[in-house]
């Protein structure tokens, strides 16, 4: 199997690239949107019985019970094997350490005689946890997610899930949200699962956080839940990785870093790019062969991904100027260094726009997904730009603090008088003078 289209050359094939990613920017449309919109507005109306309609209609599973019983978690929790429930609970335990050390904490410094600021930092009262299955079960993202709510100390953690056709989630995903500190189980479908927790139902409490990775309509649902006031964090859509590698690396590693993130699904992004179009050369042609090896399921995405239409690319900068302004461009959610150590100081001090940097030829994306306790739950879709991973910072909100003394007052007294009288709000500056007068 071969793609003509596979290998680019930049910057004489920039347009070709650029028609390859024409779309890799919209994350959801206006259609998708409006049908979010509508599904918001239906659980609004009917609440639980929503949810199960909706269910029934685009999960084609009829859900009885939208809430988990104990019985069933622990009937979850008690399927693993010893060595899948010994995996999850190393993997719980590094996320936890890394979530701890990224958590901020209250703090006040005085910075000026007198004044006093800082930040007082508490945990949300409550988060909703969306962990998808369309793909296949994502154990470590439930972790991920759950781990990073119950280390800042979020009080209720409540994650929902997709029904698989027999009516329940994923066991394996179930028991590893419990043993990661979940409170709550809700199954239904995706959208109005969201909407659900945005509003509240009989069944689904509202909360105050809504996180977790999924398509368009999963990204809209997110984006709709944040008019409603809940905290949550944007563009966590299909997978995408770009490798930065010189002739240094070995191509059949970097090959099977490709191969990690494209079979994830047929809408994922895997990219090389290279100013080596020796390595080029090479990884191109044990792509097409590691493929072949693969079994069908994860084979037919792989294919899809690197074939004609799809968004993997193997790209050949002309310099390592291009190389780095086309990383920034994409701004993907993983990043991968394997280089030598001048080409690695030179990429960590260009590449500004990445959910991850992996550095290092011992440290693939499987490593990071599932074992290094980084979060692995990143922006896609260009969101790199302005967003950020979930961690334990997004389950807290910050409350500033400032404090003065009677000097320090006085101090800043005359701004706030001129300020004040040229925005003609008199009671400002009375607010302040009358306690400058005793």
């Amino acid at each position: 199997m071969q793609s003509p289209n596979l290998v680019f050359s930049i910057p004489e094939q920039s347009e070709l690239l650029a028609k390859r990613f024409n779309k890799h920017k919209t994350l959801f449309t206006r259609e998708v949107l409006n049908g979010v919109l509508s599904i918001f507005d239906e659980v609004a109306r009917t609440g639980d019985e929503g949810i199960r309609r909706l269910t029934a209609q685009y999960d084609k599973v009829d859900v009885t019970e939208l809430v988990l019983s104990k019985e069933k978690v622990e009937a979850s929790v008690a399927s693993l094997t010893p060595s899948l429930r010994a995996a999850i609970e190393q993997a719980i335990g590094n996320v936890r350490e890394a979530n701890r050390a990224m958590l901020p904490t209250t703090w006040e410094k005085e910075i000026r005689p007198g004044t006093v600021i800082g930040e007082k930092v508490v945990p949300l009262d409550s988060v909703g946890i969306w962990i998808p299955a369309r793909k296949g079960p994502l154990v470590s993202t439930a972790i991920m997610l759950v781990v990073a709510a119950k280390t800042a100390g979020v009080p209720k953690i409540v994650v929902g899930m997709p029904p698989l056709p027999h009516g329940r989630g994923d066991e394996g995903t179930i028991a590893a949200a419990k043993l990661a500190g979940a409170d709550e189980f809700v199954i239904g479908n995706g959208v109005s699962i969201i909407a659900g927790f945005a509003q509240g139902t009989a069944s689904l409490p509202e909360v105050d956080g809504i996180f977790g990775p999924g398509p368009g309509g999963i990204a809209a649902a997110m984006s709709v839940a944040m008019t409603y006031g809940k905290k949550s964090v944007l563009g966590i859509g299909p997978t995408e990785c770009l490798i930065f590698a010189d002739e240094t690396a070995d191509p059949r590693q970097i090959t099977y870093d490709l191969l990690n993130e494209g079979e994830h699904g047929p809408d994922s992004s895997s990219i090389l790019v290279t100013t080596s179009a020796d390595l080029a050369r090479k990884v191109e042609a044990l792509l097409w062969t590691c493929i072949e090896e693969v079994e069908e399921k994860r084979r037919q995405y792989l294919k899809q991904v690197f074939g004609v239409g799809g968004k993997g690319a193997i790209v050949v900068a002309a310099d390592r100027d291009q190389a780095f302004d086309f990383i920034n461009w994409f701004a993907p959610e993983h990043v991968m260094l394997v280089c030598d150590q001048d080409n690695e100081e030179l990429a960590l001090s260009r590449i500004t726009n990445a959910g991850e940097m992996l550095i290092g030829a011992y440290t693939p994306f499987s490593a990071a997904n599932y074992g290094i306790g980084i979060t692995a739950v990143l922006p896609t879709n260009h969101f790199a730009r302005a967003f950020s991973g979930v961690t334990s910072k997004d389950m807290v909100k910050v409350s500033t603090i400032g404090r003065l003394s009677k000097e320090a007052l006085k101090d800043i007294y005359p701004i706030i008088q001129e300020l004040g009288t040229y925005e003609q709000l008199p009671c400002h500056v009375k607010a302040a003078e009358i306690r400058l007068l005793d």
